[in-house]
């Protein structure tokens, strides 16, 4: 009698082992857009009036993406970046009226291309993400820096949520 409760137990456990259900944590499953398995990654172009941005927005993606799909210069698909807009826009400000913290905004449109045949497989016109950081009144460098380590979060961030929606499907 108790062995028949191990069979069926171990039945049920092995029914339930290889059936799965089909979830994934986001941005670990899935596929990239048109079964991309090896992707150019070129510096972004930067249309902004911000010098010196475009370095750190695309090496985000190029990390970001290095887990899912090979990064090489030489593959058969490329994804081109534009950076449309950086700005910056006080958030709050101290009793005196002086601001105190800025909401970095940058907006991106983003293509994965076909090199041979030119087909866009996957395209976002109007990425936009934004970084929230604190000015120091008393020490211009320091908020410059401050600025800088917005913008590389921002830049990691948004290149993770653009992998998880690209592999979801979205």
């Amino acid at each position: 009698m108790k062995s028949g409760y191990v069979k069926t137990a171990l039945a049920f456990l092995a029914l339930l082992f290889f059936s799965g259900c089909g979830y994934h944590i986001a941005g670990k499953g899935g596929r990239m857009p048109g079964g991309v398995e090896s992707l150019a990654i070129p510096v972004f172009e930067n249309r902004t009036i911000k010098p010196d941005i475009e370095s750190d927005l695309t090496s985000a993606f190029v990390t970001e993406l290095v887990t899912t799909v090979k990064v090489e210069g030489r593959a058969p698909h490329a994804m081109y970046g534009i950076i449309n807009k950086y700005e910056l826009t006080p958030v709050s400000f101290t009793k005196s009226d002086i601001n105190q913290e800025y909401r970095l905004t940058v907006e991106l449109a983003l293509s994965i291309v076909d090199r041979g045949s030119g087909q866009i497989l996957w395209h976002e016109d109007a990425v936009t993400d934004y970084e929230d950081f604190t000015v120091n009144i008393n020490n211009v460098t320091e908020t410059t820096e401050r600025e800088e380590a917005a913008l590389k979060k921002l830049a990691r961030d948004t290149a993770r949520l653009v992998k998880e929606r690209m592999l979801e499907g979205f």
